[in-house]
């Protein structure tokens, strides 16, 4: 067996890993300095420049957070304004006077079209949940996916139509002791037809169940 020397940089890419290393060195080189080991200037730069490091990285997680919060608290409120609005259009549909012109100039309409299914393509995601995959789309306005599956590096030979807009596969682990990893690819259903391009494949790892 040919052996291929390679070397990695003592800068971690991940920022899980850059940021123990920081927070390694940060705790370490001071005392290093008291000791007269590490060269006072240069050493003491370098801590500047973590700690300056340190703060962007907690600024952004809290930005991260504050985003995620927000966009609960709107998706929350979002919700009864829309049925505010359902409501308000059924008022206004049942109102006579009201024109079908001032009803396009309020936006109170609905828009009617043709679409192709050519280019549609399932947006499917998945996470691992409960020991077990579950994979989600969007489903309007077709009808579901047929999706397929496959265990570790065998073949894609699991195949199911869903209707819903999302899948759980219970099926059993092949052993529950190893990671097993599960992939899946999906097309829309229209009609009964399978339409559109495949999706993007989706890959799942689910941890050895203790």
């Amino acid at each position: 067996m040919v052996q291929i020397p390679v070397k990695k940089s003592f800068i971690e890419t991940n920022v899980v890993g850059f940021s123990t290393k920081r927070e390694n060195f940060l705790e370490k080189a001071p005392q290093l300095i008291a000791d007269g080991i590490l060269p006072k200037e240069a050493t003491e730069a370098v801590i500047k420049l973590l700690q300056d490091d340190r703060t962007r990285l907690n600024q952004k997680n809290m930005d991260q957070k504050t985003a995620h919060d927000s966009q609960i608290i709107y998706s929350k409120g979002h919700c009864p304004v829309e049925k505010g609005l359902r409501e308000y259009k059924k008022i206004i549909d049942e109102t006579p006077g009201i024109s079908p012109e001032t009803k396009i100039e309020l936006g109170l309409v609905d828009e009617n079209s043709n679409e192709s299914t050519n280019n549609k393509k399932p947006d499917l995601k998945g996470r691992e949940i409960g020991g077990s995959p579950h994979l989600s789309f969007t489903k309007y306005p077709m009808e579901g996916i047929m999706l397929y599956g496959k265990i570790n590096d065998g073949p894609y030979d699991f195949q199911t139509s869903v209707r819903g807009s999302s899948f759980d596969d219970t099926r059993p682990r092949v052993n529950p002791k190893l990671t097993e990893v599960r992939e899946y690819y999906a097309y829309y259903i229209y009609k009964g037809i399978k339409v559109g391009k495949q999706s993007e494949i989706v890959r799942i790892v689910l941890p050895p169940i203790e």
